[in-house]
């Protein structure tokens, strides 16, 4: 019998090449945000995502949060806060939560804006990367 050992390489080049990116367009921006599904928050997440942001300033998104226990939701919220990850619930498809999103963000990065606007750097807009996995459409 030949036994050929072939390695199987599982991990689509599409994906690699992303990851890639994403490891390069991190340094330049202000702030992740991860778009999660609430529904299925941490199986949602990608490992990758969370090792390639460590360190960076975060906002979790929990999208489609009409579709989830509200119950369910806010202990989702508290779970990523007490990580130190601010969170927030977001319904996409009817808007809902996207303005809280967005202070939430202008919260996070407000002590930045504050020393850029000390150095004379008035007006600069938040750089933001938007992540999410394809489970959160």
């Amino acid at each position: 019998m030949n036994e050929n050992k072939t390695n199987i390489n599982w991990y689509p080049g599409h994906m690699a090449k992303t990851k890639r990116q994403i490891m390069q367009d991190v340094k330049f921006v202000d702030i992740v945000v991860e778009l999660l599904d609430a529904r299925i928050p941490i199986s949602s997440q990608n490992p990758d995502i969370t090792e390639i942001t460590k360190g960076r300033k975060k906002l979790i998104v929990l999208n489609k949060c009409d579709l989830s226990d509200e119950k369910e939701n806010n202990r989702w919220i508290n779970y990523f806060e007490k990580k130190g990850i601010p969170a927030v619930l977001v319904d996409s498809n009817s808007g809902k939560g996207i303005e809280n999103c967005i202070k939430k963000i202008e919260n996070i990065m407000e002590v930045d804006l504050k020393k850029q606007a000390e150095k004379g750097r008035i007006g600069r807009k938040i750089r933001a990367m938007v992540l999410r996995n394809s489970k959160c459409r």
